[in-house]
């Protein structure tokens, strides 16, 4: 890890962002990071994605669908961002959020083309909602610069003026934080913002990344949250359901899986990571009182291209039951 100077600017930022995660949590994300920097990616994930780093796979892909006369149309998909709408029944939802919308993107890797950040804001231009949460993945790479996809992220979602929401993905760093905060988007870096309407509240709580950095603390973001209170969750990755579900989380929005990115016809998932169910890689799901939703992500991992799995932007529409 860098040493830094006590007193330091980047120390005192270190130690802001020390707090707001947890200690132990800041300190595993950082260590993991230089490890990663240093191995350049080796060994980050498994499946599909601990490839990444190995730019010939995706050669052989490209290849692949090029030879099959399928590359033009998976191309032309990934700038196909498909708008979903997701109407979510919880029991302990306020009545005064009754239609309360969140607009939900996620895996990004916005440095992959450069003509994806206008194709998104193409998309999210006409539709209404009430805040916007991004679930993780801004950048395409593990390890390397992220100034790219900041200023991709940042172009995107300059015309947006409710509020953003955003936790960290696999994909990203720490370092990209305060220059997207500077910006207005707030991250929850096991942490949690109140909604409010009159004197009515809907707790929003974000974890860090529990795919690879495993830097997320339940019991820290939750702090301060009333155990009755209607709570929605923002995991990078699906695969806390069960943690979600006992922590008393109403309804969990996540991304990561791609929805696979390359499937078979029907959107069968083809390659994943198994961190996972089947289950719970693409759309609507449940674990006990939780609900779930899993997006199959707003960009693509590697490639610009999708095939029998669109990309998405996803209105969550929150209803009250018995309305």
């Amino acid at each position: 890890m860098p040493h830094l100077t006590t007193g330091t600017p980047e120390h005192t930022a270190l130690q802001a962002l020390a707090e707001r995660m947890g200690a132990a949590e800041f300190t595993a994300r950082l260590r993991a990071e230089h490890q990663m920097r240093a191995r350049r990616g080796v060994g980050h994930s498994r499946g599909w994605f601990r490839f990444e780093h190995y730019w010939d796979f995706y050669g052989v892909i490209r290849s692949c669908l090029k030879l099959t006369g399928l590359w033009a149309r998976a191309h032309r998909n990934y700038f196909d961002i498909q708008v979903v709408r997701n109407e979510v029944v919880l029991a302990r939802l306020p009545a005064a959020f009754d239609g309360f919308t969140i607009l939900q993107l996620t895996d990004l890797h916005a440095d992959l083309h450069p003509d994806f950040s206008a194709a998104v804001r193409r998309v999210i231009a006409p539709l209404q909602y009430d805040v916007m949460a991004l679930t993780g993945d801004f950048r395409t790479c593990t390890y390397s610069d992220h100034s790219g996809a900041t200023e991709a992220t940042i172009e995107m979602l300059k015309a947006v003026e409710v509020p953003r929401y955003a936790i960290l993905g696999n994909h990203d760093s720490l370092a990209k934080v305060p220059v997207l905060e500077a910006a207005g988007i707030q991250f929850l870096l096991n942490e949690h913002a109140v909604l409010r309407r009159g004197d009515a509240a809907l707790y929003l709580v974000g974890i860090d990344d529990p795919n690879y950095y495993k830097s997320y603390n339940f019991e820290h973001a939750l702090a301060g949250v009333p155990d009755d209170a209607c709570k929605v969750l923002l995991s990078h990755s699906p695969e806390t359901y069960r943690a979600a579900q006992q922590f008393g989380f109403d309804f969990l929005m996540a991304g990561h899986t791609h929805g696979g990115q390359i499937c078979l016809p029907g959107g069968r998932v083809l390659v994943h990571d198994h961190s996972s169910p089947r289950h719970v890689l693409s759309g609507v799901w449940r674990e006990g009182r939780l609900q779930g939703y899993t997006s199959r992500g707003t960009g693509a991992s590697g490639l610009p291209v999708r095939l029998n799995c669109m990309p998405e932007v996803t209105l969550h529409v929150l209803r009250c039951a018995g309305r």
